[in-house]
């Protein structure tokens, strides 16, 4: 019995184990040398390459196409003249208070990075400010729950607009829009601070070329078919 017990336990237990593990190994060397003798094979490299190049290609095509259709979408604006410019640098002003009041709400990023949480500060405000230049007080007042801050919102827009009459000029404006792009850019390269310096870069340049009379939308590729841009009315300087 003792003898038996141990023979089968050890025998057993020794060969199912050995077996068993000796088996697996083998397999797994065998799935990776069929594994590498298949990346090894010319005629799958190249299928993986074809691959990998349609791939590419799709997305560079989507990626193109979604370029096309952003810029016909600005451009729809553009050709409103300083009217739809401004409706333009509105939703930037509201964006950029946004990141910028995100990045004043970390209080730890303050601590590590004093500068940044300034420049996310001075965003907030310059934020406030472009929301208060381009607000458009009888689309706001119509709205049902923003519509009850409507004066509120117009008395200090006037306060802005006496106290910097510089912006309330269409080349003032281009010149501040720039004035914060240059800060929020200047930070990292892909983050929301670089995003958001690069629309108020591009709403100032907007601004900035219909004040010296240059319709943007002129020198905007859009596809054949497409409308013909609009007139509006060029007074360097003025107002939106």
């Amino acid at each position: 019995g003792r003898w038996g017990g141990g023979y089968g336990g050890g025998g057993g237990g020794g060969y199912s184990a050995g077996s068993s593990g000796g088996y697996g190994g083998g397999g797994g060397t065998f799935q990776a040398q069929v594994a590498q003798a298949a990346f090894n094979d010319p005629t799958i490299q190249q299928h993986l390459k074809d691959a990998a190049y349609h791939q590419a290609e799709e997305g560079f095509h989507a990626a193109r196409a979604g370029a096309a259709v952003a810029v016909s979408e600005l451009r729809k604006y553009v050709q409103e003249g300083p009217a739809g410019v401004s409706m333009l640098c509105f939703a930037g002003g509201i964006v950029t208070t946004v990141v910028g009041a995100l990045g004043v709400l970390n209080i730890m990023g303050g601590i590590t990075s004093p500068f940044t949480y300034v420049l996310n500060a001075y965003l907030t405000l310059f934020g406030i400010v472009t929301f208060l230049l381009e607000a458009d007080m009888v689309t706001f007042s119509r709205m049902k729950v923003l519509g009850k801050l409507a004066p509120f919102v117009e008395r200090y827009q006037v306060e802005v607009f006496n106290r910097a009459k510089v912006l309330t000029e269409l080349r003032g404006r281009g010149f501040f829009y720039v004035f914060i792009g240059s800060l929020a850019i200047t930070q990292c390269m892909v983050c929301l601070l670089f995003l958001v310096g690069c629309w108020n870069l591009l709403m100032g340049m907007l601004c900035l070329l219909m004040s010296f009379g240059i319709n943007p939308a002129d020198h905007m590729r859009v596809q054949p078919g497409q409308e013909q841009p609009l007139a509006y009315n060029q007074h360097a300087g003025g107002g939106m």
